[in-house]
């Protein structure tokens, strides 16, 4: 009875051995017919641009103020309270224009002195000279009439001088760029009645860091000059460029002058821009396109390859596309994800 049961249980054991093995031969089938499966990764996306063509201009930016080419301030001769007083900034003026009236008659009481003491010595020299004919009346006495009458004529040539300086007039054709007093105050020599600018004759004056003289003294033919205030753009020419440089700055003074000044108006903030250098007509792409350090990617046959190059002329907004690349697929969007040789799958924008 204990040996059958033993028989039993070893061929409970064989029975299950064997099915062990055959699950174990069927897996190893299984896998072995199943092909290789290889992981792929996606190719970088990016997106491509040609050179486009037309014209980059190199020059220097520098912010300023609008000037006019000359401020002139109407300082009175006399003094007193002023009794008209009938302009206001923005007034344009001719010249000879009357801007105030200082009360007269203080001066217009010296005029009459001054004429009073002419006429008395008038009257005199002609009876000494009378007399001086007829041999009553010495040489001396003439030349001694003569001399006070001609000092008392002087005594009213100046009163009545002072006299038309009460009206203060304009000496230039202008506008009223500040008009500081009022009806009532007290007008000097040491307060300007206005200040006369002609708005028609506007200037700009640039501070130029000392390493562009060369490019800009050595090349005046060539210059061109832009100014920029408020978004509003004019062309400008050049007056003058310093023949020296500031030892103290280290800049030199170049002076533009507006050739539309109808744009702007004196002390407004402006950027003057001096172009030194163009080319027209040229492949070129923008700024953005290149990595950090200046170098770029191109696509050939969906391959990304890496190259460098120093543009013949550049600006902060765009570079110049050297020859044989005109025609060329630059990697714009993407250019900081690939490398060189990388497979990559262009994006259309």
């Amino acid at each position: 009875m204990k040996k059958t049961s033993r028989i039993k249980r070893l061929l409970k054991y064989f029975i299950f051995i064997l099915i062990v093995i055959g699950v174990l031969i069927g897996l190893k089938l299984f896998f072995q017919s199943r092909e290789p499966v290889t992981y792929t990764p996606p190719l970088t996306p990016v997106t491509v641009k040609k050179a486009a063509q037309g014209n980059i201009d190199k020059g220097i930016k520098i912010s300023t103020h609008i000037e006019a080419e000359a401020m002139i301030p109407v300082v009175p001769f006399v003094s007193g309270t002023i009794e008209e007083y009938n302009i206001e900034a923005g007034q344009l003026v001719k010249k000879d224009d009357i801007l105030a009236v200082i009360d007269k008659e203080a001066y217009y009481q010296q005029m009459l002195q001054a004429r009073a003491g002419y006429l008395a010595y008038d009257s005199a020299y002609k009876r000494v000279k009378e007399l001086n004919s007829l041999g009553a009346a010495t040489d001396q006495d003439l030349d001694s009439i003569t001399a006070q009458r001609d000092a008392a004529q002087a005594q009213l040539e100046l009163a009545k001088l002072q006299l038309s300086y009460a009206e203060v007039k304009a000496p230039v054709e202008g506008t009223i760029l500040n008009a500081p007093q009022a009806k009532g105050d007290i007008a000097s020599d040491r307060s300007p009645i206005a200040i006369i600018a002609d708005l028609n004759n506007l200037i700009v004056n640039i501070s130029v860091p000392e390493k562009y003289y060369e490019k800009i003294k050595g090349n005046e033919d060539n210059l061109r000059f832009k100014v920029t205030a408020n978004e509003l753009t004019s062309t400008a020419t050049l007056i003058s460029i310093s023949p020296y440089i500031d030892a103290t700055t280290k800049t030199f003074n170049v002076k533009l002058k507006i050739d539309n000044p109808t744009l702007f108006v004196p002390g407004m903030y402006a950027k003057a821009e001096i172009i030194y250098e163009s080319k027209s007509d040229i492949p070129f792409l923008p700024q953005e396109i290149r990595k950090s350090d200046g170098s770029l990617y191109i696509v050939i046959d969906g391959v990304a390859k890496h190259i460098t190059f120093t543009p013949e002329i550049e600006n902060d907004s765009y570079f110049m596309v050297p020859s044989g690349y005109e025609d060329a697929l630059f990697i714009d969007a993407g250019h900081n994800d690939v490398l060189d040789g990388e497979k990559v799958n262009i994006k259309e924008m």
